[in-house]
């Protein structure tokens, strides 16, 4: 019988590499390939940031606003002063490959044409999301959180959507709270919706994207317990319909305790599940699995009106985590879907434990969390001060993690791994707690196979 020899060496090799012998594998885990920093004093960022503004607060990229083939990026400010006390701001960022800023357009009480609308200690820009372009006019819009607004009772909390132009500039607004934008959910004083938003795509498949809101000191079932708000809107940025997520409402079957804060980050993720439908990751940093306020994410599978089919809670004793948490981490201060990053057919996530001691107090990580499809881990890497491969600097206190974001492909290199956008919200640039914001250029994991059967012969 006679066998053709490329496939006899192809068969011989297929045997070989199954029998493991002689075969040495080696796997370099993902990591940091580089880093770019924007702050008050480093990559050519030319805004004016003063003392406590914690730019980095929040983070969401936005589109290629000026159609230049780059991704751009909207920053909260919560603590800015323009037109008075802890109004905030968020910063509008045309971004340069190689992570720098090209122009910053910032939008407050008093700048960016939207003037006017805020009240002190509002506190707008405490989350943000893009929205693609809601109302179909060319230009991509964002929603921005404002938590202590006081429309309907003390920090009952609100939502903007804003309709950009193309310079980032406002061209109109829609506020959603208590009392406009046709919310008919009930609020609570202190509830703070708002403090967390995302883009969750389109669950009820009408072409219009639904987000999730924050309220994480919603009392449902008990103190600080958190809820999230589903909101399925029009294309003028009103509110369709709602549905609530909490102890004890939306079919969320997890347990929630007195202050566990669910809802301090959400982020979409993507068809987790593979049903068709897409999924919502939430933080709780206040939650106790393992120790105090170590944190947990929980990973919803949803259904198309709003509510949970499935959860799952990943924290330092469930999920399959394996980082290893330590008390007051907080994990899951922030969340971001990352799409099939390691080439798996299953999207992963990344999670912010923004009080992470990893090479001095506070200095803060993130976690790339590698998903199977029911929800659990497959398996984690860990960014911080002192592994990953990011150099930083950081220093205590710094918070990185406080927000994160997927930038995509940034610097369009040739591996094209996603690239990531890291808040660190009280870092010193400048000024006490001015706030900065990290462009991690990311590198996959790399396995490597050594087919020498004779390495050890001698």
């Amino acid at each position: 019988m006679h066998f053709n020899k490329p496939l006899q060496l192809v068969f011989i090799l297929s045997i070989w590499l199954m029998s493991g012998v002689g075969c040495d594998e080696t796997t370099t885990p993902a990591g940091v390939l580089s880093s770019q920093k924007v702050s008050d004093t480093a990559g050519n960022f030319e805004g004016v940031l003063e003392d406590n503004d914690q730019f980095g607060s929040a983070i969401a990229t936005i589109g290629d606003l000026e159609v230049d083939g780059v991704i751009d990026l909207a920053v909260g400010t919560p603590l800015d002063d323009d037109g008075g006390t802890d109004r905030g701001a968020v910063w509008i960022l045309f971004m340069n490959d190689d992570g720098t800023v090209d122009i910053a357009q910032k939008i407050s009480d008093t700048e960016g044409t939207f003037l006017g609308l805020l009240e002190d200690s509002d506190q707008f820009g405490s989350a943000v999301a893009e929205l693609g372009d809601l109302d179909g006019d060319g230009f991509l819009d964002i929603a921005v959180g404002a938590p202590m607004d006081d429309d309907g009772g003390t920090d009952h909390g609100a939502v903007w959507i804003l309709f950009l132009n193309a310079d980032g500039t406002v061209r109109f607004t829609q506020k959603i709270s208590e009392a406009e934008g046709g919310f008919t959910g009930i609020l609570e004083d202190n509830d703070q919706m708002g403090g967390a938003l995302a883009n969750i795509g389109d669950l009820n498949n009408d072409g219009i994207p639904e987000i999730a809101v924050g309220a994480r000191l919603d009392d449902d079932g008990g103190g600080d317990r958190g809820a999230i708000w589903i909101l399925f809107l029009t294309r003028s940025g009103t509110v369709l319909g709602v549905q609530k997520i909490s102890d004890t409402d939306g079919d969320f079957e997890g347990t929630l305790l007195d202050g566990d804060y669910f809802g301090s980050s959400i982020a979409g993720i993507g068809d987790l599940d593979l049903d068709g439908i897409e999924d919502v990751a939430v933080g709780a940093i206040g939650d106790d699995d393992g120790g105090t306020d170590r944190g947990a994410v929980w990973i919803l599978l949803m259904n198309i009106d709003g509510t949970v089919r499935l959860e799952q809670k990943l924290s330092a004793v469930n999920g399959n985590f394996n980082g290893g948490l330590t008390d007051g981490n907080h994990f899951g201060s922030s969340v971001v879907g990352l799409g099939d990053f390691n080439g798996d057919g299953i999207n992963d996530i990344v999670a912010g434990a923004d009080l992470d001691d990893d090479g001095g107090i506070d200095r803060g990580a993130v976690w790339l969390l590698f998903m199977e499809t029911d929800g659990t881990i497959n398996s984690e890497t860990k960014i911080s001060s002192t592994t990953g491969n990011f150099t930083g600097p950081l220093t205590d206190g710094t918070r990185f993690g406080s927000a994160v974001a997927n930038i995509g492909d940034l610097d369009r290199d040739a591996d094209a791994t996603t690239d990531i956008t890291v808040g660190a919200k009280l870092d010193d640039d400048g000024g006490i707690d001015r706030g900065a914001v990290w462009t991690l250029f990311m590198k996959p994991s790399v396995t490597e196979i050594d087919l020498n059967p004779f390495d050890n012969q001698e």
